[in-house]
């Protein structure tokens, strides 16, 4: 059983929220084989100044307050590989 957490401003809209639920959840089953119905997210909502980022980039990217953080803890049982690819 797979746990994601995602990390968003509070203000976002309620279908963004389900759009990337769903595209997590669909990478999960489709890439790493996760069972249909598996789905145990958890959505953690963030004021401003409660998601730090390198405001002028990192590695070559620019973030913006934008930015969702995804967070996933897999059991045993899912290669690395399964894993890299997610």
């Amino acid at each position: 059983m797979p746990l994601a957490r995602i990390d968003i401003r509070k203000d976002a809209s309620v279908e963004l929220v389900r759009v990337i639920s769903a595209a997590v959840y669909k990478a999960m089953v489709d890439v790493a084989n996760v069972p249909v119905h598996d789905k145990f997210q958890v959505i953690n909502r963030h004021a401003e100044d409660e998601i730090i980022y390198p405001e002028e980039g990192y590695l070559g990217l620019t973030y913006t307050r934008d930015l969702i953080i995804i967070q996933v803890t897999w059991l045993g049982g899912r290669s690395t590989e399964a894993k890299k690819k997610f």
